[in-house]
C-alpha cells in the first residue's frame, strides 16, 4: 500500500485506500477498518461498499478536526482494542487523525510530554505542528487528562499491549 505506515503489530495507519489497497489488505490477513474521516470527505461510501464486499469489518467513526468530541475518541480506542479486531488498518484523508491518537494515548500511557507526539508523528513522515486544528485538540485533551481513564480501561482490558 503506498501511504500505509505500521504502528505496531496490530496497526497500520494511513490515507484512504483505493480498491487494490482494500483488496491487498485482506490478503494480507486484515479484519478491520476503521474510518476516522467526517461525512463530507466520504465521497459516497465506496471505500464501505468495497471493504464490506471483502468481507472485511468497516468501522465508521467520523471525526470532524473542528470538533472533535470525546464519545468518537472513546469508540476509536474501543474499535482498537477489541479483541479479534486485529489486523487493524485505521485512516482518515491523510492519515493524521489515526496517528495523532495513537500517539496521544501512548504518550498518556507512558506519561511522556506532549512534544513529545509531534516528534514521534514526524517519524512516521506526518507533520501534526502544521495541523493547528488538531493540534488544539491534542493540548486541551491531553491537558485536561480526559484521556487517561480510557488508557486504565485499555490497561486493565488488554495487559498484553502493555507488556512490551
Amino acid at each position: 500500500m503506498k501511504n500505509a505506515k505500521r504502528y505496531d503489530s496490530r496497526i497500520t495507519i494511513g490515507g484512504v485506500p483505493d480498491n487494490e489497497d482494500l483488496q491487498q489488505l485482506k490478503a494480507q490477513g486484515y479484519k478491520t477498518l476503521i474510518d476516522l474521516r467526517d461525512p463530507d470527505e466520504k465521497f459516497g461510501g465506496w471505500v464501505e461498499r468495497n471493504a464490506r464486499e471483502l468481507g472485511l469489518r468497516y468501522v465508521d467513526i467520523p471525526i470532524s478536526r473542528e470538533a472533535i468530541r470525546m464519545e468518537d475518541v472513546t469508540r476509536f480506542i474501543e474499535s482498537l482494542y477489541e479483541k479479534g479486531s486485529a489486523p487493524i488498518y485505521a485512516f482518515s484523508r491523510f492519515g493524521r487523525r489515526p496517528l495523532a491518537l495513537l500517539l496521544l494515548f501512548e504518550a498518556v500511557a507512558k506519561k511522556e510530554h506532549l512534544p513529545t507526539i509531534y516528534r514521534k508523528a514526524s517519524r512516521f513522515g506526518l507533520n501534526l505542528q502544521g495541523d493547528l486544528l488538531l493540534q488544539e485538540f491534542l493540548m486541551e485533551i491531553y491537558n485536561s487528562r480526559k484521556v487517561e481513564p480510557l488508557v486504565e480501561s485499555i490497561r486493565s482490558l488488554r495487559p498484553d499491549l502493555f507488556d512490551r
